[in-house]
This record gives C-alpha cells, sequence and structure tokens, in this order.
C-alpha cells in the first residue's frame, strides 16, 4: 500500500489581496455601519465607541497575528480552538464559524440591496439584495483569486472616493 503525500493547500492571494479584503471590511463599515452610529450617538459618544472599539480591535489583531505564527493551518478559529480546548472546543468554534459564514453573505447581500435603493429608489431593494448575493456567490465559485481581485478592486474604488 502506498501512502499518498499529505494535501495542502495552494497560496493563490498576493499581500495586495488581503490588504484590499481588510481595508474593504473597514470601509464597508463606513458606509453601512459609521453614519447610522455618528448620527445616533453623536459626535462625542461616537468617538468614545470608536476608540473603545478601536482598543478592541488593536487587541483582537494582535492576539490572531500571533495564533497564525503559532499555528499555522487553515481553519482560522475551528484550528486555534482545538489546539486549546480540544476536539469539543473545535467543533463548538467551527460550528460558531459555520453560522457566521451562513448569516454574514445574506446580511451584507441585503445591506448592499439597502444602499443600492436608495440610489435607485424604483427597484425593489431586495432584488438589488438578490442580485448582489448571485454575483457573490459566482464570483467565488468562479475562483477565491477572482473574488478577491473583485474585492479589491471595489476598495481602490472606495478608497479613491472617500
Amino acid at each position: 500500500m502506498t501512502t499518498s503525500p499529505p494535501a495542502t493547500l495552494k497560496r493563490t492571494l498576493s499581500a495586495f489581496h488581503l490588504w484590499g479584503i481588510a481595508v474593504g471590511l473597514v470601509i464597508s463599515g463606513e458606509y453601512f455601519g459609521w453614519s447610522y452610529g455618528w448620527a445616533q450617538a453623536g459626535t462625542l459618544g461616537f468617538l468614545v465607541t470608536t476608540c473603545l472599539v478601536a482598543a478592541m480591535y488593536l487587541a483582537f489583531i494582535f492576539s490572531f497575528t500571533e495564533l497564525t505564527v503559532a499555528i499555522p493551518q487553515a481553519g482560522g478559529p475551528f484550528a486555534y480552538a482545538h489546539r486549546a480546548f480540544g476536539p469539543v472546543g473545535g467543533a463548538v468554534a467551527g460550528f460558531a464559524t459555520l453560522i457566521e459564514f451562513l448569516f454574514a453573505p445574506p446580511a451584507i447581500a441585503l445591506a448592499v440591496g439597502a444602499y443600492l435603493h436608495v440610489q435607485f429608489p424604483g427597484v425593489s431593494p431586495q432584488l438589488f439584495a438578490g442580485g448582489a448575493f448571485l454575483v457573490f456567490v459566482a464570483l467565488n465559485i468562479v475562483g477565491v483569486r477572482i473574488a478577491a481581485t473583485f474585492e479589491l478592486v471595489v476598495t481602490l474604488f472606495a478608497v479613491f472616493e472617500l
């Protein structure tokens, strides 16, 4: 009996792609969350909240970076929880990540639909949301590099627009 070599993942994204994904996530908060928060909390209240969230994100970034270097495995939260808490902890973290990945894309598509509905009031936000969802699913089916390149282009447009 022959043993097959261990499966490895193929690296397809560049550092520029990763930058585009990270900056795109932050900028999307500007479009969909920050404006509402600022309107509700006021300038000073929003400044305090932003500073608290920035401190938490800084702790998160450093923690996640350490975990990524210490446990260089695909799987993210599952791999880290599995190493720290065993198979049950890994399964719980993996299931929580699955739930996040199931609900985040439709929520993002609805936000895109609501945003585009303001620009084009004659078109239903649900129609925009469905279209956005189908476009994002199709891009990811074609390949992660294509999806990341699309996100990078959109992020660059958003950076230049700001």
